[in-house]
């Protein structure tokens, strides 16, 4: 926290500072305080209520955070502006062309992070044909839709969530698209001792509980005023906790994920990039029931895929 004095005609004005590095630039807001200096007590309190106003002025909504500060938040605004800004820079046809490169490497990226055998020539394919999919052309063309689906704006209920696993699973009739699951199911993490994975320290509620648990999980994704950022990965966390269905249950953790950004202005972000950074942060998450390290993984992810696009000179 810092406090800046201003020289005017021989009076001392006082100021709070906040200063943000973005993208090798600094952005800072100042706030008058008053003609006496503040104790660093009072700073502080300042400097809080600064933070406050900051986000409703950058978000234009009174949102809170939990597992990281108002400063990450406000940072995390900040390069959304950068984003917008050049984003908004591009060509028609530039616009449409980086859309279009996002959704196939998200589809991409989340289908095969569940070991999907799908290649980028399939999801290109799935992209462009209109008909006559071969399987794996058909399973990218439905993960397609799904992306497609969390643009329009509709709201997280249990029906909806149905409604995507219906769309994304529809070519693994065994695993139910569209129901709840039937039966126990168990999480397991990479163990080099056991080629099939051991079992982590969390098992997932008994399948006649998913209801409720769904049920519980929309009325609070519908009524918490926490930070998109942070909604979005509490979102993930919570539903691969519930993993209400018996498979493609991250793929539909990753949709809502994403529906949550978009949803509030943000880009859509392909969080599985780094499959095991995130592996390793979702599964500590869920072991420990708190969405900290899975929050934390998102922040950094999110400022570096943005910085990512800000470099690139799209043709």
């Amino acid at each position: 926290m810092t406090s800046l004095a201003k020289t005017i005609s021989g009076k001392e004005y006082y100021y709070s500072q906040l200063v943000y590095f973005i993208f090798g630039k600094t952005k800072g807001f100042s706030k008058y305080i008053g003609l006496k200096k503040p104790s660093e007590a009072k700073l502080a309190e300042v400097e809080e209520k600064f933070r406050t106003e900051l986000v409703e002025k950058l978000s234009g909504k009174k949102f809170t955070v939990e597992n990281i500060s108002k400063d990450d938040f406000i940072k995390a605004l900040l390069f959304n502006q950068a984003f917008k800004k050049k984003f908004n820079s591009l060509t028609p046809m530039q616009k449409k062309k980086f859309e279009i490169d996002q959704t196939i490497l998200f589809t991409l990226t989340t289908l095969t992070t569940e070991d999907v055998d799908v290649s980028l020539n399939d999801v290109k394919n799935a992209l462009s044909k209109k008909s006559d999919f071969s399987m794996r052309e058909q399973i990218s063309k439905n993960m397609i839709n799904a992306v497609q689906e969390i643009k329009e704006g509709n709201k997280v209920d249990e029906n909806y969530l149905l409604k995507l696993h219906k769309m994304t699973m529809a070519e693994f009739e065994t695993k139910n698209p569209g129901q709840f699951r039937n039966k126990q199911v168990y999480l397991h993490k990479a163990d080099k001792d056991n080629p099939l994975g051991a079992e982590i320290a969390y098992r997932p509620p008994n399948h006649a509980e998913v209801p409720k648990r769904i049920e519980e999980f929309t009325e609070w994704y519908n009524s918490t005023s926490i930070n998109p950022l942070e909604k979005a990965s509490q979102a993930h966390a919570r539903l691969y906790r519930i993993h209400p269905f018996l498979d493609g249950n991250k793929r539909i953790c990753r949709l809502i994920f994403n529906k949550t950004l978009i949803d509030n202005g943000f880009p859509l972000l392909n969080v599985s990039e780094k499959k095991e950074q995130y592996f390793q942060s979702l599964i500590e998450s869920t072991e420990q029931n708190s969405p900290k390290q899975f929050t934390e993984f998102v922040l950094s992810e999110y400022l570096r895929q943005v910085k990512e696009f800000l470099k690139k000179v799209i043709l």
